[in-house]
This record gives C-alpha cells, sequence and structure tokens, in this order.
C-alpha cells in the first residue's frame, strides 16, 4: 500500500509512519522543513518538501496514493478562520487534482459547535473535505492535548498553584498523542465508506483531581488551585503576545469548557476510541518536565507557541 502523510514526523507522525513503513508500506512524508529529510530517510520513508499552501505540489504528492493523512499546524492569528478555510480548499483541491479516493484528516473536539471559540476553526477545513465527491473523509476529533498542561508548570514552581478560569471541579477530557496516532493508524488502513467522525480521548479527570495527583508526585503538598475571571485569562494571554481578537476566541472556548454537557454532546453520542495513557502515566511524563526547566517537555497550544 501507498501513504502520503502531512505533518512530518511530529507528535502523531513519529508514531504512525515507522509503523507503516515496517509493515512493508511505501510512505511518503510531507514537511516543510527539508532539515527533515534525513530523518524522514532514516525511519524508511521518502521525504517530500514543500509548502503546504501549494495545492499543486500537495497533488503531486497524493497522486497514486491508496490514502492520505491530513494536518493543519495551526499558528496564532487574527485571521485564524480565513487561514483554516483558505488551507481547507487547497487541501480539496489537492485531493481532486490528484484523485486519491481515501482521506484521513486531524480535526478536533468543538469542529462541530460555533460555541467552541478558536476550535471551530477546523469546521472550515472539515466543510471542503465533505463537498469532495467519491472520496471517503474520516475526520479524528481529538479533545485536548496532554500536553497543554504544561503550560502550568512555570505558575507551580514560582506560586505553588494552578490558575484558571475553568473550575477545578469540572471533569475535562484529554488526549495523549500515542492514543491519536493508534486511531489514525487504523484509519488509514482501512478508512470507512463515506464522511465518518471519530472522537479520541485518553483520560477524564478534574483540576483538582489532577491538583491531587501532582501534590504527591512532585512532593508538593500546598499546590493549590486559584480561580481567575475570564478578564484575567485575557489579560494574561494579551501579555503574552497573544492579539486581543484572538485572546477573545480562547475565552469563548473556555465557556463552552465550563459546560462538558455540550462541549462533549456530540462524542458522548457516538462509539469513542478511548485510549491506553491514563493521568498516572501523563503524571510521570509531567514531573520529567518539571525537573528539566530548559529540555523538558513544553505546551505547543497557540498561546505557547
Amino acid at each position: 500500500m501507498k501513504y502520503t502523510l502531512l505533518g512530518s514526523l511530529g507528535n502523531i507522525g513519529r508514531v504512525v509512519v515507522p509503523a507503516l513503513v515496517n509493515a512493508g508500506n511505501d510512505v511518503t512524508v510531507i514537511s516543510s522543513n527539508s532539515k527533515r529529510s534525513e530523518q524522514i530517510r532514516e525511519v524508511g520513508a521518502q521525504p517530500a518538501i514543500g509548502n503546504m499552501a501549494d495545492s499543486k505540489f500537495l497533488a503531486n504528492q497524493f497522486e497514486g496514493a491508496d490514502a492520505v493523512y491530513l494536518m493543519v499546524a495551526t499558528r496564532p492569528s487574527d485571521s485564524i478562520f480565513e487561514d483554516t478555510e483558505k488551507q481547507g480548499r487547497v487541501f480539496a483541491e489537492a485531493i481532486k487534482r490528484s484523485g486519491v479516493k481515501n482521506v484521513v484528516d486531524l480535526s478536533s473536539i468543538g469542529a462541530n459547535n460555533p460555541q467552541a471559540g478558536v476550535l471551530y476553526a477546523y469546521h472550515w477545513i472539515e466543510d471542503q473535505l465533505k463537498e469532495l465527491e467519491d472520496v471517503n473523509v474520516a475526520f479524528i476529533r481529538p479533545v485536548g492535548f496532554y500536553s497543554n498542561l504544561y503550560a502550568n508548570i512555570n505558575t507551580i514552581r514560582a506560586d505553588h498553584a494552578i490558575y484558571s478560569n475553568i473550575p477545578e471541579t469540572i471533569t475535562q477530557r484529554w488526549a495523549a498523542p500515542q492514543d491519536i496516532a493508534a486511531v489514525v493508524l487504523k484509519l488509514l488502513q482501512h478508512v470507512p465508506v463515506g464522511t465518518s467522525v471519530h472522537y479520541v480521548y485518553s483520560d477524564a479527570f478534574s483540576t483538582q483531581k489532577f491538583i491531587e495527583t501532582l501534590q504527591d508526585t512532585l512532593s508538593m503538598p500546598d499546590l493549590h488551585f486559584v480561580s481567575i475571571s475570564d478578564e484575567q485569562a485575557e489579560q494574561s494571554m494579551v501579555d503574552r503576545g497573544v492579539s486581543k481578537k484572538l485572546a477573545q476566541l480562547f475565552i469563548k472556548m473556555s465557556e463552552l469548557e465550563r459546560h462538558p454537557e455540550k462541549l462533549y454532546a456530540d462524542l458522548d453520542n457516538q462509539t469513542t476510541n478511548i485510549g491506553e495513557v491514563k493521568l498516572a502515566d501523563f503524571v510521570k511524563a509531567f514531573s520529567v518536565a518539571y525537573q528539566d526547566q530548559n529540555n523538558g517537555p513544553h505546551a505547543n497550544t497557540l498561546v505557547d507557541q
């Protein structure tokens, strides 16, 4: 089988690409960074270096593939909706040109909900791909990545506190890239007929539970939660260089997160892929990151880029 994947050897690709190669498949990995070429070759795949906004380049790489994997590396911008809509058009045009018939697209929880703030940007790509004729498209909608929680490390070090405008008692769902990658791999090997949606999460817990676990793991019994207002959360983002317009989209997202019955409504109505990486597993990685102030894992949300 022949596969073409976007995303280079990022959190998902570093799991999926070797698995496909080791199964004897012909794998092409698209990256915008020429420095990744050697790394891609080392795992047995073929690198294709180019511009993700170039539909002709993408079409050339997609041509002849049994299935392709799409994802967008979104950057913080006031025009995030416009940017994702444009990328959706590029993807759709490339798929039409190439004639590929099976597509797996990494989307997000909230892509179907206009109240999801910044997460709703993903619907622009989904909408473009849904219009393709005679193409099977599987959308993967993971919940928030565990890695987003690394954003709390600095305040834990400085204040022994986690600050949030989402109440500590609300149960949120989190996903590990390994668990998302497992779903990507499964779907690439067999894309369901038509258009399908596949939710992924690894574990569900409240910030209160997260803090209780960290109190023990970090030997920090005084670690505590500090509730902040939406206005304070917005100002904190602005202080870190996020535009007011984009910060407001994040606040809108957090407003929905305060109502998990709405955020997870569609997820709860479908058969959901529940992964294997649980809170106890993630806390081990979090502890390593906490101890390593320079080279440990870090948050990679739009705010932290």
